[in-house]
């Protein structure tokens, strides 16, 4: 029996994170789907170019293409790595980094596109090979912290170190209620 020809895996232009579980696998189905993913914008380019793969395979649907309050996304997955931990990155020089890509940062990809056959019906599934860090957002002093930039002559409070967890956050106290301080 002959194998199909291997696809010839594509590097993208950059493109927006939206959302990515790369610094460790996405478990929500259960180990046994344990996979990294990112999920970036659909620029109608790369929506172009998956497209044309697509039907020049003779398949009618791409897999992972989503749209949540008019913003169009697709999201890559990958089993590989997935014992290692984290998806092994590479920054604007092409060096591997410790470094993963989140929400906001600009990428490069490496898919690897597949045929999915399911009786009659075919479809494209695009792999995560690689990814490229081409702008990672800053969180420096002199930068936007938590997103926020600095207002001018707005309150300025006690500096302290930012919380590194849930429960450090939750730690503050509140004044406890009773029955006799409610009004009603």
């Amino acid at each position: 029996m002959r194998m199909p020809d291997r696809i010839k895996s594509i590097i993208t232009k950059t493109l927006e994170v939206k959302w990515s579980n790369l610094l460790k696998p996405d478990t929500a189905f259960g180990d046994g789907s344990a996979n990294h993913n990112i999920t970036v914008v659909l620029t109608p380019e790369l929506e172009s170019t998956l497209s044309a793969i697509a039907k020049e395979h003779g398949a009618k649907k791409i897999n992972g293409m989503y749209e949540k309050d008019g913003v169009r996304t697709i999201k890559f997955k990958s089993k590989t790595h997935v014992d290692k931990g984290s998806f092994p990155c590479q920054d604007s020089t092409g060096n591997y980094t410790d470094v993963v890509p989140f929400g906001g940062d600009t990428v490069r990809l490496k898919l690897a596109p597949a045929l999915i056959t399911k009786g009659a019906s075919k479809s494209m599934s695009f792999y995560l090979n690689g990814v490229q860090i081409v702008v990672k957002n800053s969180t420096g002093p002199s930068e936007k912290i938590n997103g926020f930039d600095e207002i001018e002559g707005g309150f300025v409070g006690t500096h302290v170190e930012k919380p590194t967890s849930k429960t450090e956050t939750a730690s503050v106290s509140s004044p406890s209620i009773t029955d006799s301080d409610i009004p009603f």
